[in-house]
């Protein structure tokens, strides 16, 4: 084999074309953006990085690492408690009871049998405040409502709860992908959405706007609502296409305050208005001179933004934290469900249309799947991305050894 299109450069991609390019396969790289590391999107904002998207590197997140080790980045403790959010207004809760409840969810409660979270969630008989609580730290995490997460979900989500030290990549976590790029030198071409796929089973031919590429097989590493946009010749069918179809997203979005003065590390939650709003410290270890607020679910962003801007949510935010000094003025809101390339956060595992990790992973002639779609338990974050690249390599090299 001498030749693979890879399809996207977000952090899935660009680990299966480094990979590739590791074992002596020429790789191009189409990217439909003007940039590249997808959901990964680092900027500058009050005289600080933030990071629009992809954002927490959490405990065992060892593909990240090695990464981070491999371009000599380093990991920055953002002292933010990602596991301990401490609830305000109405529906708050003492902590010792919260973390109480976070230990029977952590012990394997609620029995087996619930269908949904908010299934399980009714059946630890809690008090309806408690029950509001957990309710919302999963439907602000998963950005999906509490009555279409699969029960398992709330077990998974046990993992994060508690006190645990989480990072970012200093200078933002978008040097990662920049890492990889550079590996790949000039394989790679912004601008270029591939709009078809030809295929049969020994080659590809990729189509942009303004070329057509021939390979022996391609890494698909795009969402799957642009993915269903690729014309595939002949139609992608079977267990995989049937999974990749089934893919739904969760939908978050986050605002960025500047700070008039800094502050120390926190997380509090949002119960009612489902969001959780966090400080944190810089690369310098210094409080960063911004406030972050990351809300969950459609409901919740329509209640909060719109595409006249975030008033109403910086007005909540500031009710919500009243010992930070906001500054109003200095604001950055970022969204996903209108980003062409993706239009959602990350998946969800959906009770209605479930994520079929198994299946997602499985390749289709010489087409092969990658994304944190793919990544099963992984799902939802860089470490997901990353791993799903080095999978789709790897199946691809297996299939091209004699």
């Amino acid at each position: 084999m001498a030749k693979v299109v890879v399809v996207g450069a977000g952090l899935a991609g660009l680990a299966a074309a480094d990979a590739l390019l590791a074992a002596g396969i020429e790789v191009t790289v189409l990217e439909a953006r003007d940039r590249i590391g997808g959901r990964v999107w680092s900027v500058p904002f009050a005289g600080s990085v933030v990071e629009r998207g992809a954002e927490f590197i959490l405990p065992e997140n060892t593909s990240v690492e090695s990464l981070a080790a491999r371009f000599d980045l380093p990991l920055v403790r953002k002292g933010t408690s990602y596991g301990r959010r401490i609830p305000r207004g109405e529906e708050a809760v003492p902590m010792p009871e919260l973390e109480a409840v976070f230990d029977r969810i952590a012990a394997g409660e609620p029995t087996p049998g619930a269908e949904t979270v908010a299934d399980a969630i009714e059946e630890l008989g809690l008090e309806p405040r408690m029950a509001a609580v957990i309710r919302a730290r999963m439907e602000v995490s998963t950005g999906h409502p509490a009555d279409d997460l699969r029960s398992e979900v709330l077990g998974e989500g046990a993992a994060t709860f508690g006190e645990f030290d989480s990072y970012s990549i200093g200078g933002g976590n978008a040097e990662l992908a920049r890492g990889l790029a550079r590996e790949l030198a000039g394989a790679i071409h912004l601008s270029s959405p591939a709009r078809w796929v030809r295929w049969e089973d020994h080659g590809v031919t990729v189509g942009t706007d303004v070329a057509e590429l021939d390979a022996q097989a391609a890494v698909i590493a795009v969402p799957t609502a642009p993915l269903d946009e690729i014309r595939f010749e002949p139609p992608l069918r079977g267990p995989t296409a049937e999974a990749l179809r089934s893919v739904r997203y969760g939908q978050n979005a986050k605002l960025f305050v500047a700070l008039r003065a800094p502050s120390r590390p926190s997380a509090v939650l949002a119960v009612r208005r489902r969001f959780w709003s966090y400080t944190q410290l810089g690369s310098s270890g210094q409080p960063a001179p911004f406030a972050t607020a990351y809300a969950g679910t459609s409901r919740a962003i329509e209640a909060l933004a719109d595409s006249a801007g975030a008033e109403r949510w910086i007005e909540e935010l500031a009710a919500l934290r009243p010992e930070l000094e906001l500054d109003p003025e200095v604001t950055l809101l970022s969204t996903w469900h209108d980003d062409p390339w993706v239009r959602g956060s990350y998946s969800a595992r959906s009770a209605s249309s479930p994520l079929l990790s198994k299946e997602l992973s499985e390749p289709i002639g010489p087409l092969y799947f990658a994304g944190e779609h793919t990544a099963g338990d992984w799902h939802g974050l860089m470490e997901g991305a990353l791993r799903s690249g080095e999978r789709a390599a790897r199946q691809l090299l297996r299939a091209a050894t004699p």
